[in-house]
């Protein structure tokens, strides 16, 4: 597929052992949370150099010795190889990441997972020799536990990332530059025994309450209750029994409720947690997006709040010219939002991309509407294709 040059819609290392345990954000690409949406206090992030190789033969020998460092390449997590932000050349459809992690001895009695923020596009994962996760798509985040976890030892984990081309892979806008392997933030994450597995909102703004959805990992202990604490919106705490079930839905009355508007984008942070199991630190916003007759007119609008609003939105690539599906850091996503609310725009309509969870923030937080496409296919799909983007 050809290149092709673009105009990005809204305007537009010094070089650590790559087998060494990185810590400090100042050392590391995009080192807040990936996921403010989702988001645990025991976490650590493992973007910085990884050591890398597009031959098979080493990763075997580093796969048999347990020791990353026979790998001939280091890259630059998380920026897919191929872009200049990678620091690798594209030179190869299968790649294998190893790095040294060292799990922290304060989260002894957790359970511990290694998270993906997304990788294209079969992704295979090992600790110690030992394989222990495997996930098929290139958009959208997947975990492993590491049951064999060392606290305070350090332990190797290796990632093999094959993006063979198929006709069963979404390709989305790759053909501006290959997003190959992973391309999204990997970070290790800190539960307890049972832990909350999503959390969804969904705001009622007509009658001032939001249903809340929630999945756990297993079956509440009975007598266990998920507790609801606002942060912010001056609402009282909320709890909500779930013993015996590994699911449920509740409805949370909003007094007083701040809508949720493009000059006033008012968030409702929000820490739920699972009796003293886990805890998550999440946020939605107050709103409501419809369509209803433009008053006096017998065609439709789309509604914020209830009221018609003219769309004034943009086709954004979302693409960086350096770093293809991954921007080169949390300022640059932000005023990438910003950009377009200066140029009067509401919204911005993400072109055949699944978008970095951190900029669908900035989105929430500083007041744009986001219209999104799936990722798409360049030729007639194949039945596990047209699965995947189902």
């Amino acid at each position: 597929m050809k290149k092709v040059q673009l105009v990005l819609c809204a305007l537009g290392l010094l070089l650590l052992g790559a087998c060494n345990d990185i810590r400090t954000t100042e050392s590391i690409p995009l080192p807040e949370h990936p996921r403010p949406d989702f988001e645990r206090t025991q976490w650590f992030n493992l973007n910085g150099h990884w050591a890398f190789t597009f031959d098979e033969s080493l990763a075997a020998k580093a796969l048999s010795a347990n020791d990353c460092s026979v790998l001939d390449q280091s890259i630059l997590v998380p920026f897919p190889w191929g872009s200049k932000l990678s620091e690798v050349e594209d030179k190869g459809d299968i790649g294998w990441y190893g790095r040294e992690i060292t799990v922290p001895e304060s989260w002894k009695g957790k359970r511990v997972f290694l998270v993906i923020g997304a990788s294209d596009w079969d992704t295979q994962v090992w600790l110690d020799g030992q394989e222990i996760g495997r996930h098929q798509g290139g958009y959208t985040p997947f975990e492993c536990e590491l049951k064999d976890v060392r606290f305070g030892g350090k332990q190797q984990i290796l990632i093999k990332a094959d993006d063979t081309s198929s006709d069963a892979h979404l390709y989305g806008k790759q053909g501006y530059g290959n997003a190959r392997g992973i391309w999204q933030t990997v970070y290790l994450e800190a539960r307890g025994e049972n832990y909350i597995k999503s959390l969804h909102f969904t705001p009622d703004i007509d009658n001032s309450n939001v249903k809340v959805d929630v999945a756990l990992a297993a079956p509440a202990a009975q007598g266990e209750s998920i507790k609801l604490a606002f942060k912010t919106g001056d609402q009282d705490a909320f709890t909500a029994e779930i013993g015996g079930q590994d699911k449920a839905s509740f409805t949370v009355p909003i007094k007083d409720q701040h809508l949720w508007d493009i000059d006033d984008p008012f968030l409702y942070e929000v820490t739920a947690s699972l009796g003293e199991e886990d805890e998550v630190n999440t946020y939605f916003g107050q709103r409501k997006v419809s369509v209803m007759p433009f008053p006096g007119a017998d065609y439709n609008y789309v509604a914020l709040k209830n009221k018609p609003l003219y769309l004034q939105l943009c086709l954004d690539q979302s693409y960086h010219p350096e770093g293809f599906y991954t921007f080169p850091t949390d300022e640059f996503m932000k005023n990438e939002i910003l950009l377009s609310k200066k140029v009067g725009l509401n919204g911005n309509r993400i072109h055949i991309k699944v978008e970095v969870p951190r900029k669908l923030y900035w989105a929430d937080k500083l007041g744009l509407l986001i219209m999104a496409d799936t990722p798409n296919f360049w030729g007639e799909p194949v039945p596990e294709a047209r699965e995947d983007w189902e």
